[in-house]
């Protein structure tokens, strides 16, 4: 019974890793950007749902502003900001997003979130559900299926779709691509904003578990890394596969043997990937 209690929960945290990593692994993927302010956006998604509901919107209302709102931010970051800096080493991008995380948790800071602020989860997700003859919150299975379905019109939408096909193609050969007529630029707007929006639905969906505070999104950054480079690097099916794991590896082992122990494990098995298996679990990473 604790197995199933423990499986049933790892399921949730990948749920929730997989809408964070997904941002991260399409900017990686078209942009070659590795976004330490990703975090940063969980957050501010989540102290945005926590505001909009302050305000008296439904909870099913805030689940679609706060996104819209963040990935609108995401645009904003990525034409003020990141474009600058687009064709300079990839070490330039990672200090100036490590500046542009510490930026957004000061001003979330400024605004309510040096204190945890608490999300109620709506009247009609409340109370318990049995699953296989266990009793589960209902809004975390809601977690869930919103994370899945998220991800497959994600999918869907990159395979079917004019504004999926750029994406593909800057993914696998930037340079073909920009051959081919891809407005790189534009593009790039519209990826940073897609994946700020993904990170700000993971953080209001959350926000009833994890609470809503302006580091919130630290911790889930540490583990949305591992998930990354576990699945490989710009891999969109790795990182789906490599989500679910690392919720499993993170519940079971805080379940048995305690968190530090959990997080042991996935160093290891972090180590182990980039040593013996650089391109992830489906040989589709980058190795820069």
């Amino acid at each position: 019974m604790l197995a199933m209690s423990l499986a049933l929960n790892g399921v949730v945290l990948g749920s929730i890793l997989l809408l964070f990593s997904l941002g991260l692994t399409l900017i990686y993927g078209v942009g070659r950007v590795v976004n330490f302010a990703h975090g940063a956006l969980f957050s501010l998604g989540a102290m945005t749902g926590v505001w909009c509901t302050q305000l008296g919107l439904p909870f099913w209302l805030t689940l679609i502003v706060a996104p819209i709102a963040v990935g609108l931010v995401g645009v904003f970051i990525d034409w003020a900001i990141l474009a600058r800096i687009r064709d300079r080493p990839m070490v330039d991008s990672l200090l100036l997003t490590f500046g542009l995380a510490l930026l957004i948790t000061g001003i979330l800071y400024e605004f309510g979130g040096r204190t945890v602020q608490i999300m109620p989860v709506p009247g009609a997700l409340g109370g318990v559900a049995a699953v296989g003859g266990l009793s589960l919150p209902v809004y975390r299975i809601f977690v869930s299926v919103v994370a899945i379905v998220l991800t497959v019109a994600l999918i869907l939408f990159l395979q079917n779709s004019r504004w999926g096909l750029r994406v593909r193609a800057a993914n696998d050969n930037p340079e073909m691509g920009a051959c081919l007529g891809i407005d790189r630029e534009r593009l790039m707007h519209s990826v940073v904003g897609v994946s700020a929006g993904l990170a700000a639905a993971a953080g209001v969906a959350g926000a009833p578990i994890f609470t809503a505070y302006a580091t919130v999104g630290d911790k889930i950054l540490i583990l949305a890394f591992m998930t990354v480079i576990l699945g490989g690097l710009g891999s969109l099916r790795g990182a789906v596969v490599a989500a679910y794991v690392v919720g499993m590896i993170i519940v079971f082992g805080e379940g048995y043997f305690g968190g530090q122990a959990a997080l042991m494990a996935l160093f290891s098995m972090v180590m182990a990937m980039l040593i013996n298996w650089p391109r992830g679990f489906f040989g589709e990473g980058r190795v820069e």
